[in-house]
């Protein structure tokens, strides 16, 4: 039986690492609009985690645009964490949008 000591990664499914880059639109707590080029680290059917110049608040809603990824559409802010200069955000996507591995049927 696996414990919380021997499994630290709880996500319900597998990540691909990756590298694309990734168009993030969202509004920050002024209503402003932002947009980044964000980096992808890695990929899974519901989520992302990302690379990006600033913070994103927790619960924020987001617009995601990465071609060779197949996707487009929105996501939520899971997590954000400083690393160094960078932010590391985690996003899971809302409605319908998920990713397909190219070698999916």
């Amino acid at each position: 039986m696996e414990t919380m000591e021997t499994r630290h990664d709880l996500r319900r499914q597998d990540r691909v690492s990756c590298s694309q880059t990734v168009t993030v639109m969202w509004r920050d707590n002024r209503g402003e609009d932002k947009f980044a080029n964000a980096q992808a680290l890695d990929v899974s059917s519901h989520g992302l985690r990302l690379q990006l110049p600033e913070a994103v608040p927790y619960q924020t809603s987001l617009t995601l645009r990465a071609a060779k990824l197949g996707l487009h559409g929105r996501a939520s802010v899971r997590h954000c964490a400083r690393k160094g200069t960078r932010f590391t955000v985690g996003v899971q996507f809302a409605g319908d949008l998920r990713w397909n591995p190219p070698n999916a049927e």
